[in-house]
């Protein structure tokens, strides 16, 4: 019988980065075939499969399995795993279940879920190395969904106006109207691609298309800005003790708190996972800030009866609006910063 053993750290920043090339190469598919093509080469290359097979509900309702190398390819609902698969879009195991001592479960998003992926392995591994493929299917298979997702929703969207505009040409204003409606539809799935599913807040993204703007607009106005970087404590634990679902909420009550602490003209995000990013402008003191977030935290904790504590570690920096760093060097230091915070805490 052979095993997997331990990732190493050079191998995890590998994968970190094969998914941040994955990530930019996903915004430029058009078509479900190379969406699904980069995720199956993604399982192939980063989590070894076998052989897995995904399924996403809605109006995609993909049906496709994927062989070692990480082709996809059509398949029925005679596959052997459609029917486990079937079962947890209808709510059932949770996100990383195990289906048997080589098959793995992961769906997204972990309440009302959307997609699943089933993937199977041949050989065994330690408990480290099923954890680790546990995030990366979970990335890969978010990234793939939200890729299918904007690609499904601006087809119809093409094709809607397409049949409509041939139904009314020659009305003038009932094609002022359409034109109005495509652009409203056009900005609410902008919107989507911009805004974190679970907090509401912005994404990466959206988090880079507001703050380049504000942080430029600074410079020229020579105006104080800073850039605040927080990360939640204790999530991997609450996930492991209490389940996903109430790790879900401990995400979002973070966001809630940080939000609160926060001016509605500051600009906040979800990077991923449990790290969250602001950029506030006219704010020369960004401590005060972290103080402020401290004090919410604690009035949380005594407010909300919940099975866990709320704690968040952060790190601030101050911009110079007269210097030649970017927005993203200020958003590392400001990550410096925090895990500075989180090691000084943890001694």
């Amino acid at each position: 019988m052979t095993y997997v053993t331990e990732p190493s750290p050079d191998l995890e920043a590998r994968q970190l980065r094969a998914l941040l090339t994955m990530s930019r190469e996903l915004m430029q598919v058009d078509k479900p075939s190379a969406a699904l093509g980069l995720a199956g080469r993604a399982m192939a290359e980063l989590a070894h499969i076998d052989s897995a097979l995904l399924l996403v509900r809605g109006e995609i309702n993909e049906c496709i399995a994927f062989d070692r190398t990480g082709r996809p390819g059509a398949a029925a609902s005679s596959h052997d795993w459609y029917r486990i698969a079937l079962a947890r879009l209808d709510g059932g195991p949770d996100q990383g279940a195990m289906v048997d001592p080589r098959t793995m479960l992961v769906g997204v998003p972990t309440r009302h879920t959307m997609s699943v992926l089933a993937a199977g392995w041949t050989d065994d591994a330690v408990p480290q190395i099923w954890d680790a493929r546990r995030r990366l299917l979970g990335t890969i298979l978010e990234l793939c969904t939200a890729t299918l997702g904007r690609i499904s929703a601006r087809t119809a969207l093409e094709n809607l106006v397409s049949v409509q505009y041939e139904q009314m040409a020659g009305s003038a204003l009932t094609h002022a109207d359409e034109l109005a409606r495509r652009d409203e539809a056009e900005s609410a799935t902008r919107a989507l691609a911009l805004t974190d599913v679970l907090t509401g807040l912005n994404n990466r993204r959206g988090f880079f298309v507001q703050a380049e703007h504000m942080f430029k607009l600074a410079r020229r106005k020579q105006t104080g800005c800073a850039v605040i970087y927080a990360d939640i404590d204790g999530l991997k634990q609450v996930n492991d003790q209490l389940g996903h679902a109430v790790g879900d909420q401990l995400i979002q009550d973070a966001a809630s708190v940080l939000r609160e602490s926060l001016r509605d003209s500051d600009v906040l995000a979800r990077f991923g996972g449990d790290e969250f990013v602001a950029f506030v402008l006219d704010d020369a003191q960004p401590r005060v800030i972290l103080a402020r977030l401290q004090d919410n935290l604690r009035a949380f904790n005594l407010m909300q009866e919940r099975a866990y504590l709320l704690a968040v570690s952060a790190g601030a920096v101050q911009c110079d609006p007269g210097g030649g760093m970017d927005l993203l060097d200020y958003v590392e230091s400001a990550d410096r910063e925090m895990y500075l915070h989180k090691r000084s805490c943890l001694h």
